[in-house]
């Protein structure tokens, strides 16, 4: 609602270009809303980065995490890339689960083929919305695209724009480095962050840890 401007009738036009974009997005949300109703029970979304190899501890733990709690009901939700988007949606699959890759083009990053079900985006703030309508959240290692939407779901849930639900940061080692900046710059010394945002996501370092909160909250 625009309220309060002196803005001609005019001006509040839409071009043939802006019209066009309005009508991708709105097209982007339906098919996306459609495809995350194909999962029947609760849905856990992955974020991590494309380049950890599948040799690495994380992408071997995300792994058994997505396998474990496919075989318990789990949906996994993930990005349509390499590194820790395909070793969930992997161990989605072999966990007798469905999984969903979102995905959206990025030049030289190959996309997945063989999920159950996969979406390409155009538009970037969507995919993000669509990824975010889970039940919990897993941060793997990852790089600014991952520390992004972890900024985000944070931002948007101190501010009561998204409800509070599970977030697990995976590998301690990873994470601890940040979150101390997070402490002693932003909290401690600069006043800028409130110390109870730390209350919205617990560290973890084995797939067991997810599993076992996860299915008691189930």
């Amino acid at each position: 609602m625009i309220t309060n401007l002196n803005i001609s009738e005019q001006a509040l036009s839409l071009t043939e270009d802006q019209f066009t974009v309005l009508e991708d997005i709105k097209e982007e949300y339906q098919s996306g809303m459609a495809i995350l109703n194909t999962l029947a029970g609760p849905r856990v979304t992955i974020y991590g980065g494309s380049l950890v190899s599948n040799s690495e501890d994380a992408y071997i733990s995300i792994k058994n995490t997505t396998e474990s709690l496919a075989s318990r009901g789990w949906g996994v939700v993930s990005g349509g890339g390499p590194g820790i988007m395909t070793a969930a949606l992997d161990g989605a699959r072999k966990g007798g689960g469905k999984a969903i890759a979102f995905c959206i083009n990025i030049p030289g990053e190959p996309q997945l083929s063989h999920p159950d079900v996969t979406m390409t985006f155009s538009q970037f703030s969507v995919r993000k919305y669509l990824l975010r309508q889970s039940d919990a959240f897993i941060f793997a290692p990852g790089g600014i695209g991952t520390l992004d939407e972890l900024m985000e779901i944070l931002t948007l849930i101190k501010t009561h724009k998204h409800p509070i639900k599970p977030i697990f940061l995976f590998d301690s080692a990873f994470w601890n480095g940040y979150m101390e900046w997070f402490k002693k710059i932003l909290v401690l010394e600069r006043h800028v962050v409130y110390t109870n945002i730390f209350d919205l996501f617990i560290i973890v370092d084995t797939p067991k840890e997810i599993v076992d909160r996860l299915t008691y909250e189930k």
